[in-house]
């Protein structure tokens, strides 16, 4: 009888530690075009930063309660305060965002939404989409300075 042999292959990756979804009605003014909601984006990096690093040494990680709401004078946050700690551990978190004010008006007007890729319009309706998206991205990842593996 012929030994059958184990193929199984491991993984062996830093398993992700938080999974955090920004509401695109949180971080953008949703009722105008491609607006950045800058103050609630500056409180939630903020608050990210700061449990990033809390998991990168052996220090206890701090428990966050995301339901409070602090005003801005509570969370203040210098990206030198940070400078001691090498590098952020980015590694495991994953941060999605929503689109908010961002591509909802484009494909709206262009009615991307009922499909029919044959017209003119409809096309050009994905690529404003796209772009405005596209720059919504970037406006954000603005928010977290030396993350840009944090969003990818």
């Amino acid at each position: 009888m012929a030994k059958m042999e184990d193929k199984t292959t491991f993984n062996l990756t830093k398993p992700i530690r938080c999974i955090v979804k920004l509401g695109g009605a949180a971080i953008t003014c949703k009722n105008e075009l491609e607006k950045i909601n800058e103050e609630n984006l500056e409180i939630v990096s903020s608050q990210l930063r700061e449990s990033m690093f809390a998991g990168s040494g052996s220090q206890q990680i701090n428990g966050m309660d995301w339901s409070k709401r602090p005003g801005r004078s509570e969370i203040e946050c210098n990206i030198d305060d940070f400078e001691g700690h090498g590098f952020l551990d980015s590694s495991s978190f994953v941060v999605v965002h929503g689109a908010g004010s961002f591509g909802h008006f484009q494909a709206s007007k262009s009615g991307v939404h009922k499909g029919g890729l044959n017209q003119s319009l409809v096309k050009a309706g994905f690529v404003a989409t796209r772009i405005s998206v596209n720059l919504r991205f970037y406006s954000v990842l603005f928010f977290f300075p030396g993350c840009s593996s944090f969003f990818f």
